[in-house]
């Protein structure tokens, strides 16, 4: 913002802000990028105020905490600062509404700046961030003024939350040996698959993500392991609970079947290299239901981390809030560490490359443990459940893995 119209009403607002009530109502709205230069250090000086001391602030003071929080700033910066404190009137506290339409149109004109500088960057090659640019649009359009905004009150009453609490899940297991003991899982939960390699946890993820799509739940899986397409395969045959061969004699049956009972609710994604914030944004534009993150450790994730288990804790916590923000079940995939290797029970303590920064993210955790051989002829499974927020079951279930159809009973 160049124009001494634009100056003088960053500076309105600051003015404003002196008063708390005002500030506590438009803290989720401002952000400090809203403001330029020198006015950046008045508005995080305030914020500091009234974060710390909860009351009024006159000019005076806000001088006095800006050069108290400031000692080695140069001098002729210090006194533009200053400057520009001492310009600050305080408004009418009896005009807080107008006050806040001046705030709500302040924002409105920050966001049209931003979708601007976004589509320079798009239009020049800059950047092929479109998701960003539609989130950006779409919160102006529909006047998402607390977009900043990250909690929300809980108005449910008790007959609601029994109501909640006593319904089906949003998404029940199909697999009986299962619901038996947990019925299914609901939106906004984390859970975790692991296992150690070639025992079977794709089988079961494929598995699985077939008994969704025969729901008619849109499920979108992120494969950055074993190649996308095979995956694919997989769940279309644990889907028909055919073999390849199978499938290859009845091709014209099953590609018809496909069509329609298969393709509108199943998107596969080859995902090398994919970052968590990729899979927020796509969730966000086109609402799935259910998402598997196989394997999830090898997404990227922005930020710098002192150790591997710091940069996979985090990973874990977004996609808790990839699935809580966007209302959908997330499905994890993960690794067993070699204590779980030839193991019946294996817990969430087995999970590799973590401590507990993984396991403390999740609903409910699921293992699979296998003993004896790796022959084909040896198709016993050991599901472990470790952790379990949902109904508090813990145990081992004893089943069987039919590889050649995806299937597990």
């Amino acid at each position: 913002m160049t124009s001494l119209q634009e100056s003088s009403l960053d500076k309105q607002i600051l003015g404003f802000c002196l008063n708390f009530d005002f500030f506590s109502r438009v803290k989720n709205i401002l952000d400090r990028t809203m403001f330029e230069r020198e006015l950046r250090d008045i508005f995080d000086t305030l914020t500091f105020a009234h974060t710390n001391y909860g009351k009024d602030v006159t000019i005076q003071e806000l001088v006095a905490l800006f050069n108290d929080r400031n000692p080695a700033m140069p001098e002729s910066s210090r006194r533009n600062v200053v400057d520009m404190i001492l310009q600050l009137e305080r408004g009418n506290p009896d005009n807080g509404d107008l006050h806040l339409d001046i705030v709500n149109n302040f924002w409105l004109r920050d966001r049209a700046r931003q979708v601007g500088e976004k589509a320079i960057e798009i239009f020049t090659g800059e950047s092929e961030d479109f998701g960003e640019l539609r989130r950006l649009i779409e919160a102006v359009e529909d006047g998402r003024i607390s977009d900043k905004t990250t909690y929300s009150k809980v108005e449910s009453d008790l007959n609601d939350l029994l109501d909640d609490e006593t319904g089906d899940p949003d998404f029940p297991f199909e697999f009986n040996l299962i619901n038996e003991n947990v019925q299914g899982l609901d939106r906004g939960n984390l859970g975790i698959l692991f296992a150690r390699p070639e025992v079977g946890k794709t089988t079961f993820c494929c598995f699985l993500a077939a008994s969704y799509v025969r729901q008619k739940f849109k499920v979108t899986y992120w494969a950055n392991e074993e190649p996308a397409k095979k995956i694919k395969l997989r769940i279309i045959q644990s889907f028909f609970g055919v073999t390849n061969e199978e499938m290859k004699i009845n091709r014209d049956i099953l590609a018809d079947r496909y069509e329609t009972e298969i393709a509108p609710y199943l998107t596969i994604f080859d995902s090398v290299g994919t970052s968590v914030e990729e899979v927020d944004e796509y969730a966000k534009l086109n609402s799935p239901d259910i998402m598997f993150m196989d394997q999830l450790d090898k997404f990227r994730i922005s930020g710098e981390y002192n150790r591997g288990d710091e940069r996979l804790k985090e990973t874990y916590v977004v996609a808790r809030e990839i699935a809580k923000r966007n209302s959908l079940l997330v499905w994890a995939v993960s690794q067993a560490s070699f204590d779980a290797h030839d193991r019946q029970w294996i817990d969430y303590s087995m999970l590799d490359n973590s401590r507990t920064g993984k396991a403390g993210e999740a609903d409910i955790i699921v293992g699979i443990g296998k003993t004896g051989s790796s022959e084909l002829e040896n198709v016993v499974r050991h599901i472990c459940v470790s952790k379990n927020k949902l109904n508090g079951w813990h145990g081992m279930i004893n089943a069987q893995i039919d590889v050649g159809r995806g299937l597990y009973y």
